[in-house]
């Protein structure tokens, strides 16, 4: 059996120039990443039992995009740069679900805590349906993994658009009830929410329509799940063109780098 070593070597032997070096910047990032959680762990205004909680949530959160960005991968298509066990589809989503869900557990708690400093109780209780809309749609990208249905995945990119809209309305709230950094950090979180949720709906969740309606022109058979879990788990298609990634590379990419610093900078929040 080849060396994880071996695989990575083998991976990127033919690959494009711009793999190469999107993979290189990817586990740059990874890299960066992990030392900036430490040191907002050691050095870092973090405090109180929602400081420590939301670090160690963004803890999860920024090992797993490490790992995802060392051996990125495209769910559906199966496609990976380096074809090792660890690229696994269904180890790669596995990890993926327990790392979102920590991401929007900790969005959810960061609005509480906002709505706690603008002495706004309805905004403290409204604010974990964020995570509600994001750990249901897990179940409709596990859907879409399994079957290699992309409607499927189209939903569960509305359904994270709904919750940041859901976000951007309650910081909206706090931004007009509050003022100093509360106030600063309320509109820039809504406008953040807002670029997110353009993006989906005009980027994100029309290349996954686009992409179910050439399966279904070609006369895609879409599998049980029982099925698609064995494909997950074994199938791995290695590519190095970038033509394959690049599509995916417009998100996967802000994904690993400015997700994941919105997840270490919410550990610094005072109060959260």
């Amino acid at each position: 059996m080849p060396s994880f070593r071996h695989s990575i070597a083998l991976g990127l032997a033919g690959a494009d120039a711009n793999v190469l070096s999107w993979w290189r910047a990817l586990c740059a990032l990874a890299a960066l990443n992990v030392c900036l959680w430490l040191a907002v762990w050691h050095f870092g205004p973090v405090s109180g039992v929602h400081g420590g909680l939301q670090l160690a949530l963004s803890g999860v959160y920024v090992l797993v995009c490490a790992y995802r960005s060392v051996l990125p991968r495209v769910d559906l298509e199966r496609l990976v740069v380096v074809d090792t066990r660890l690229s696994s589809i269904f180890l790669g989503r596995a990890a993926a679900t327990v790392a979102e869900i920590c991401f929007a557990v900790q969005l959810g708690l960061l609005v509480h805590q906002l709505g706690v400093h603008a002495g706004l109780p309805w905004v403290q209780s409204a604010a974990w349906a964020i995570p509600i809309f994001m750990v249901v749609a897990q179940g409709f990208c596990w859907h879409s993994v399994l079957t290699l249905n992309h409607i499927t995945q189209a939903a569960e990119s509305l359904l994270w658009a709904a919750g940041f809209s859901w976000m951007a309305a309650l910081l909206g709230v706090i931004a007009m009830d509050s003022s100093g950094w509360v106030n600063a950090l309320a509109i820039f979180g809504f406008l953040c929410s807002m670029v997110f949720v353009a993006y989906v709906l005009g980027v994100d969740a029309p290349m996954y329509w686009r992409r179910y309606q050439h399966g279904r022109a070609c006369g895609q058979a879409y599998m049980r799940l029982d099925h698609g879990a064995r494909d997950a788990w074994h199938r791995r298609v290695r590519s190095g063109s970038w033509a394959a990634w690049r599509a995916d590379a417009l998100w996967l990419t802000p994904y690993f780098s400015f997700g994941v610093w919105v997840s270490i900078a919410m550990a610094c929040v005072p109060g959260a």
